[in-house]
């Protein structure tokens, strides 16, 4: 820790002489225990507790890096002309933060290590209770590793100019990595970067920033796309991997091939949010499954909303940093919807929705595949 308590004050580790530290005792603002100062030639000064206690607010296993980067976010948040209080303690939820931006009600975590979603969601919403707003920023041991669900869920928020992002801090190029618009893309995470070298720099990006396109088709961008998750449907059969063994099982049973799903499974930009276990393509097959495959053609509203929340346990992710994050699934389920009538396969009504087509399954991969080779509307 870098921060400790003296005489009823609050201090700073590195702003105190050897001298001084033989002439002042110090406890922890957590616990209250004794702790002392350890310095060194190669590492940062800071306090740990005399002996073994249990302290929730602290680690005695706290990284020179994690001790690095909570120094230096303070510089970043001082340099933005704002107060920066390290190791905020907060009594009321027995928590203590790496850094409070006072002015701005911000909390930053700074995460070296592995945690579990339940400490982090805890954590977020133990803040949040406070009127806190929290930003995990992650250290270089999770930038070095791809993109998961599980990440996603635990760590990314959302901004509606920049939809779900990650903010990470490498300690060692001294530079922050926003890794923002992170999506789904047949089947895998992808997300557009930005490196900066300042805390505000991220912040302001955020804030001004504006998407542009030129407006070109990615038709044939996203023929490959939906060939590569085919092929990787394909491949999970053959070789009995356990990615969509539960799809594949599921489409048997109907009588339907999963590789064979209908187009309309695959939107235009083979892409969506990262919200869905597995994968978008499962949860929309396992949609279609549920409307479609049954007898009769009338489902109420009541039957469909049912569909919704069997769709979302099954298939949806909690997401620990975005508040009212149902609200995705919802907008994902209404879209669907609005797919399958705008392709002619429903039509609403007073009461729900009435099919009134079947969408195409097809055979065999390589009839999909052929398909996708040769069509100008994939959808």
């Amino acid at each position: 820790m870098l921060i400790a308590m003296s005489e009823g004050q609050l201090v700073q580790a590195a702003k105190i002489s050897r001298t001084k530290a033989t002439q002042l005792n110090f406890i922890c603002p957590g616990c209250k225990q004794r702790v002392i100062l350890k310095s060194g030639k190669y590492r940062i000064p800071h306090f740990s507790h005399q002996s073994k206690v249990a302290c929730a607010g602290f680690s005695e296993n706290e990284s020179q890096t994690h001790l690095e980067g909570k120094l230096f976010f303070k510089q970043e948040v001082e340099a933005m002309g704002e107060q920066a209080i390290l190791e905020f303690n907060m009594p009321v939820i027995n928590q203590r933060a790496d850094l409070f931006i006072a002015g701005k009600n911000i909390i930053l975590e700074y995460q070296c290590s592995p945690i579990s979603f339940e400490s982090i969601q805890q954590r977020t919403a133990n803040y949040r209770q406070l009127g806190k707003e929290t930003f995990w920023i992650l250290g270089d041991r999770h930038r070095k590793r791809l993109f998961t669900n599980e990440m996603i869920a635990k760590f990314a928020r959302f901004h509606s100019r920049i939809g779900f992002y990650i903010i990470f801090y490498s300690a060692k190029n001294h530079q922050f990595w926003l890794h923002y618009q992170i999506h789904e893309v047949a089947g895998r995470l992808d997300s557009r970067v930005e490196l900066f070298d300042h805390l505000g720099e991220v912040f302001k990006f955020i804030k001004q920033f504006e998407y542009l396109t030129n407006g070109r088709s990615k038709k044939s961008k996203n023929q490959i796309l939906m060939l590569n998750q085919l092929k990787r449907i394909q491949q999970s059969n053959t070789r009995r991997n356990r990615a969509y063994l539960d799809m594949v099982t599921m489409c048997y049973i109907q009588g339907r091939r999963f590789v064979g799903c209908p187009m309309i499974c695959h939107n235009k930009q083979a892409e969506g949010r990262p919200i869905f276990k597995k994968s978008i393509l499962c949860w929309k097959v396992w949609v279609i499954l549920a409307i479609f495959e049954r007898q009769n053609s009338q489902i109420s509203n009541q039957q469909l909303n049912q569909i919704f929340k069997e769709s979302v346990q099954k298939y949806g992710y909690e997401m620990a940093q975005v508040q009212n994050y149902v609200r995705f699934f919802q907008m994902e389920f209404t879209s669907f919807i609005l797919s399958l009538r705008s392709a002619g396969y429903i039509i609403h009504t007073v009461s729900g929705i009435k099919i009134i087509n079947f969408p195409r399954w097809f055979e065999t991969y390589d009839q999909k595949k052929n398909y996708i080779m040769t069509n100008d509307q994939l959808l």
